[in-house]
């Protein structure tokens, strides 16, 4: 941060490869459904876009770079390569720098493990979901259990330095008996991190036009819970400690690169849908005219909408829109409240109730900080909004 509240210079770089098999029935992202023919021109305007951000010298060296999706492991190799060496030529990398691509178990071998790491990637998030046949059916996975286990152990044969697991939970027809074995089966290829989310529905999904019709049916606050903290459990006892709201990490081994968005740091993000969040003095030199202590700007969703706009000269950027300074405190108040780590407050009204929500058992309150309890996660927003309102 910067003493005048900002975000700092931009650290991280986020890079959004759209490309599907297919779309899982909760997804809401921004991705591309097959389109091998457009791998090419998406990756010539990706890279067109990674030569103007490196040409603005707006970054400070980067300690993350991620390549989220869609499903950036069906990349083509040699598109990878050039996609990774252009990060390379474009920005500097601070030492150790964590490099990271989202797969799918499908496609996922020891060979590729090690290409992966002969590019420079040294963590790999894998798409799990579940190790339980009739569940990725439901969610509308395409891979088994078979092939996730298959993958998992390529992981590990690969020599991949850090891996990280997806899981979701609160699947209707998914009881805890059935998340915790696939829980526990995916601790014995030792991750360094796991995320587990619970099955939300999203607004023009499949699964949503299907609970809307009565075709799906809806997740269960019960279930919930109950895996939410079946997680906490499970994942506690293997050493694995909860330290955001949904994500699990051996000590030292926590994503930098999402511990970048909860802790409100600056990041640069490139391609389809992606949202980056700048500084001012960043944002000016990129060329964003305005006024705010930070900025937040997105691309075209759809993959060729964005080629198209890079070959305009407009660089794929849809929309931005500049943060006040309450703006920002909100978010960091609620992000912030996500991190076992907690969060500073910033006026005594809020500190008043900060001490009437620890009385209720929902905030501990210690070293001039508030962090939530275990009952206070689950009622998140709530503290969220009666912390903001003061």
């Amino acid at each position: 941060m910067t003493a005048e509240g900002g975000p700092g210079p931009a650290r991280s770089l986020y890079l959004h490869i759209p490309f599907c098999t297919q779309r899982c029935h909760y997804c809401d992202f921004a991705i591309q459904v097959g389109g091998p023919d457009l791998q090419g021109r998406y990756l010539q305007a990706l890279l067109e876009e990674l030569r103007w951000l490196g040409e603005a010298r707006v970054a400070a060296p980067l300690e993350s770079v991620f390549l989220g999706g869609g499903t950036p492991s069906l990349l083509r190799p040699e598109l990878l390569e050039r996609l990774l060496q252009a990060v390379v030529a474009g920005f500097r990398l601070a030492p150790q720098a964590e490099v990271t691509i989202e797969a799918n178990p499908e496609g996922v071998t020891s060979e590729r493990v090690r290409l992966w790491r002969g590019l420079g990637i040294n963590r790999v998030s894998l798409g799990v979901q579940s190790l339980d046949d009739s569940t990725l059916s439901w969610l509308g996975r395409s891979h088994d259990a078979g092939q996730a286990e298959r993958a998992l152990a390529a992981l590990r044969q690969g020599g991949m330095a850090a891996l990280s697991c997806d899981l979701i939970y609160a699947v209707p027809g998914q009881d805890a008996a059935t998340f915790e074995r696939g829980l526990r089966r995916v601790l014995e290829f030792q991750p360094e991190h796991v995320s587990c989310y619970e099955l939300t529905v999203e607004p023009g999904t499949p699964l949503a036009r299907g609970v809307a019709s009565g075709r799906s049916q809806s997740p269960q606050v019960e279930a919930f819970l109950e895996q939410r903290r079946l997680a906490v459990a499970v994942l506690g006892e293997a050493g694995l400690r909860r330290y955001e709201v949904s994500n699990y990490a051996r000590p030292g081994c926590e994503s930098r690169h999402n511990l970048v968005y909860w802790q409100g740091g600056a990041y640069l993000a490139a391609g389809s849908g992606a949202h980056g969040f700048l500084g001012p003095i960043e944002a000016a030199g990129l060329g964003f005219e305005g006024k705010g202590v930070a900025l937040r700007y997105w691309h075209f969703r759809n993959a060729a909408s964005y080629a198209r706009s890079v070959a305009d000269g407009s660089l794929g950027v849809r929309g931005h829109e500049w943060l006040t300074p309450e703006d920002l405190a909100l978010e960091r108040l609620a992000c912030g409240l996500r991190l076992t780590t907690g969060v500073e407050l910033q006026t005594p009204a809020q500190w008043r109730t900060a001490a009437h929500l620890q009385g209720l058992g929902l905030l501990e309150v210690a070293g001039g900080r508030v962090r939530a309890t275990s009952n206070g996660v689950d009622v998140l927003d709530r503290l969220t909004l009666e912390l903001a309102a003061v």
